[in-house]
């Protein structure tokens, strides 16, 4: 099943992108070979290697020009990534234009195109296949990436296609949706938030005067996001402070199944996320 947290699997994710992307690709006239199109693994085997070396067979012969692996991270990070052959060669601007429309959905997460070839991570689908290969992390499945991944499944083939289109010059499929505009605010629950606010209070008191700050960054993000009033803006936190409260979030995130609570930690650590640019 891939990664897996909060009931969600990795390989339902990716198939549900990976067949939306297809048929976009498809209307967009590009001839399109898929390594499964359905929830059996390739080969139908349940080992790690024979699959993934089943999946460059199948693009080997095909004789593909580009090759694109869809995957859901896990280790509690924030954001997605894009792995190329070195710095991607001949499509490394395809490479950067994927990662440049899916990280409107959940950030990037530190290097956005980084090396899986032989002189980086060595990813088998990269290492093993005859054309230009990437592997795409779209975010993190046991993070607070997890709700947005959710919210926003079906923008992931839009954007990803609109990057191919860009890269050859063709037209975006007509009678495709166009990738839908992030949404900058989210509606959160006010007796959630409400919780959220007090939670983070709880901390405020024998905080350091930077982290007071950020503390108070965060509940009034929470706030505006569930139309709550706020009663006081100590204003933008240092950087450092920021980074702090946000790790505090995430350590906050897996400790309840209330996702209305999660939404509202999301909303407090995106905030904080946002002060460390």
């Amino acid at each position: 099943p891939g990664a897996c947290a909060s009931g969600a699997r990795e390989k339902d994710i990716t198939l549900h992108i990976g067949l939306q992307l297809r048929d976009l690709l498809r209307r967009a006239g590009f001839s399109v070979v898929m390594t499964r199109e359905t929830d059996v693994a390739p080969g139908n085997t349940t080992s790690v290697n024979p699959d993934l070396n089943e999946r460059c067979r199948i693009a080997n012969a095909a004789r593909a020009d580009v090759f694109l692996s869809i995957h859901v991270n896990a280790g509690g990070g924030h954001g997605a990534e894009i792995y190329a052959n070195g710095d991607g060669g001949p499509i490394a601007p395809l490479a950067r234009g994927i990662i440049q429309n899916v990280s409107t959905v959940c950030g990037v997460h530190g290097q956005a195109v980084r090396d899986g070839g032989r002189g980086g991570f060595g990813w088998r689908v990269i290492v093993g296949t005859d054309m230009d290969a990437m592997l795409v992390e779209i975010g993190f499945i046991d993070s607070d990436d997890l709700p947005k991944i959710q919210a926003n499944l079906d923008e992931f083939a839009p954007l990803i296609t609109r990057a191919f289109c860009d890269f050859y010059g063709v037209p975006f499929p007509s009678d495709a949706p166009a990738p839908a505009p992030k949404q900058t605010a989210v509606d959160l629950d006010k007796e959630a938030a409400a919780d959220a606010v007090n939670q983070i209070g709880a901390f405020f008191t024998e905080a350091r005067t930077p982290d007071q700050v950020a503390l108070n960054r965060a509940a009034n993000a929470i706030r505006v996001r569930a139309g709550l009033q706020i009663s006081a803006d100590l204003g933008k936190p240092t950087s450092t402070a920021a980074r702090r409260v946000e790790v505090l979030l995430q350590a906050m995130w897996p400790l309840t199944d209330n996702t209305k609570l999660q939404a509202c930690y999301s909303a407090g650590a995106e905030q904080m996320r946002s002060d460390q640019k």
